[in-house]
């Protein structure tokens, strides 16, 4: 047998991995995956000429090892002066930026002889498309997915980023899809964005304030407290959040049939669904008892995020609710709260307290909330500025919270003369009850419940038809 060689002065490689898509200014269309090898072949150190047939095998190892795909066999190749010209086409998967070798073995056309392997292997170097085929900037048109590393991130996927991520122009949207975010990293006002609803605030100025005459309503910091009560839509956002499974009955399951319960559920546990009872979405949420409005408190502290009713929900926060806590009736508002329920000195001044130098009473308090020494009138909404949802010219129903847009309180509340009372922080030294203070007046009784020197108390587990709340929270500057 002939024993031919291959020169080690092999012609380069002309063209190596053309990207899908890719357009180089040098071809006249798109370039694909073949490209073309050029060699030399040599008998006896002479040039020899002819058709001959070729087979190409690509390996990752200068020798030895398997072969990377398929052996490619061209027949009937034609030789001149040595000079021979094959296109070849392993496939884009086959080069992967790793170094590789070309084993070419050679036999006369129309042979039935075995091939001829010739040595040694040729390594493959890049050609000027493929080295431009690097830069991004050479990229025209769409790169299919299939080219993509699985190490790159699809936009239109879910990803897991095990190191951190920087987005130096902020993320935009609603936040209704982020999950697991860690709170104690973000401020309050962060923290707001991330809800799927809001709730609005008025900012209690004048810290250090002095007492009333009944050492109420001192407040040593600058604070915010809801504008409104919380209502329906708010909380059966927070019940489809977090309520799928209700195992601490944040739902009142007397709603449905109740006329001034807001709220209805459906679906079994697990699959629970409320929704808001027509007309009923701007009045304020009942028959929630103390524990229920902690847990709200908890979920705002959270970021209002979805899931079920754990320490990253509804069971902790603003409020460290463990069974032992609740069982003693000892839980307190945790140091690093950023939303709370109203401790009954917040909710005092923000409904009485207005200083005697800008318009206020001389001793700095008022006797009703609305401005005023005068019970507020109980009538029917919108009413004038010291007017009020007390019973009974409503047909002894809630009104839809802030009716009474003249009626509001020297910074900027409404209803807490009206409409529902409203659960506080404050707990009584009564032993064993524990009591939590009930704040302002209701549709349930006369203007004169409304007045300063008016409170009640209630055990932690009562739920009233004619009992709300609203919330309070941090002031960041």
């Amino acid at each position: 047998m002939v024993d031919r060689t291959l020169h080690r002065t092999v012609l380069p490689l002309l063209a190596l991995i053309a990207w899908r898509g890719g357009l180089f200014p040098a071809q006249a269309q798109t370039a694909a995956s073949a490209f073309t090898y050029q060699g030399r072949l040599l008998e006896n150190g002479t040039a020899t000429g002819g058709a001959h047939d070729f087979r190409f095998a690509l390996f990752s190892e200068v020798a030895g090892g398997a072969s990377v795909g398929p052996a490619i066999t061209n027949l009937a190749v034609s030789v001149s002066n040595g000079v021979f010209t094959s296109t070849l086409d392993f496939g884009i998967e086959a080069f992967s930026g790793a170094n590789s070798w070309l084993e070419i073995a050679v036999r006369p056309a129309g042979s039935s002889a075995l091939f001829t392997t010739l040595v040694p292997r040729q390594k493959l170097t890049p050609s000027p498309y493929s080295i431009f085929t690097l830069k991004a900037a050479s990229l025209t048109g769409t790169l299919p997915d299939t080219q993509l590393s699985t190490n790159v991130a699809r936009l239109d996927s879910e990803q897991t980023f095990r190191s951190t991520v920087t987005f130096a122009g902020g993320v935009r949207g609603d936040g209704s899809a982020l999950s697991n975010v860690v709170a104690t990293t973000l401020s309050t006002r962060q923290m707001e964005r991330l809800w799927r609803i809001p709730i609005p605030f008025v900012t209690v100025t004048n810290a250090g304030n002095p007492p009333d005459v009944n050492g109420k309503g001192v407040v040593g910091y600058d604070f915010r407290i809801g504008k409104y009560e919380v209502n329906n839509h708010q909380y059966a956002a927070f019940l489809n959040a977090v309520a799928a499974d209700d195992p601490r009955s944040l739902y009142n399951t007397n709603s449905a049939e109740n006329v001034h319960a807001g709220i209805t559920r459906s679906g079994s546990p697990g699959e629970f669904h409320y929704e808001v009872k027509p007309g009923m979405g701007h009045r304020p949420a009942v028959l929630v008892d103390f524990y229920d409005v902690l847990r709200f408190c908890n979920w705002l502290h959270n970021g209002q995020p979805s899931g079920p009713q754990d320490e990253t929900t509804t069971e902790d926060g603003a409020y460290t609710l463990t069974p032992e806590a609740v069982a003693a009736e000892n839980v307190l508002r945790n140091p690093g709260a950023r939303f709370w329920l109203p401790s009954d000195d917040e909710w005092y001044k923000a409904a009485y307290h207005q200083p005697g130098d800008v318009g206020g009473d001389f001793g700095d308090y008022w006797l009703f909330p609305y401005q005023s020494y005068d019970a507020p009138i109980s009538e029917p909404p919108p009413g004038g500025p010291n007017s009020a949802n007390t019973c009974c010219e409503t047909g002894r129903m809630a009104t839809d919270v802030g009716a009474y847009t003249q009626s509001r309180t020297f910074y900027g509340t409404y209803d807490q003369g009206g409409n529902v009372q409203e659960w506080t922080e404050w707990t009584s030294e009564f032993q064993p009850l524990r009591n939590r203070r009930i704040r302002g007046g209701s549709w349930y009784y006369n203007e004169f419940y409304t007045g300063s020197h008016d409170f009640e108390f209630d055990t932690t587990d009562y739920d009233s038809e004619s009992i709300g709340f609203r919330v309070a929270g941090r002031v960041e500057r």
